[in-house]
């Protein structure tokens, strides 16, 4: 009968820098593997926006070509981080009209509210508004 023995090798016997290196391989897999899986995750989400309609894509910022792009990029990108950059860029150019709608509202001369009340002789002194209505 054959007896076989292994010899063990204690941990301070392999060189501390082919320990690094093995150890970094595995964790860049790992991490590799993790984004990976999350990007297929996000993918399985942003394929049930594409179920939503206009409007309730719009409640979020984003139309269909948004979602349909986002879907289009390569399975091994996360598409979520596209909406989200497109949403944002929405949200910015909403909030800068915003912005801009209500500094030329304070630039208009405001009328008083007294001059309202005054009759029509004295209102022709205030600029006349035109209203198309």
């Amino acid at each position: 009968m054959l007896i076989m023995t292994f010899a063990t090798k204690s941990l301070s016997s392999v060189p501390a820098g082919l320990t690094r290196v093995a150890i970094r391989g595995v964790a860049q897999m790992t991490s590799r593997v993790t984004s990976l899986v999350k990007a297929l995750m996000h993918r399985r989400a942003v394929m049930r926006l594409s179920e939503l309609d206009e409007r309730g894509l719009k409640d979020i910022g984003l139309v269909r070509s948004d979602v349909e792009g986002a879907l289009a990029s390569s399975w091994l990108n996360d598409p979520s981080s596209i909406l989200a950059a497109r949403s944002s860029a929405t949200t910015h150019v909403a909030s800068a009209r915003r912005e801009e709608g209500l500094r030329q509202a304070s630039l208009k001369p405001q009328v008083p509210l007294n001059t309202l009340a005054t009759p029509r002789a004295s209102a022709a002194a205030v600029d006349p508004v035109a209203c198309s209505a």
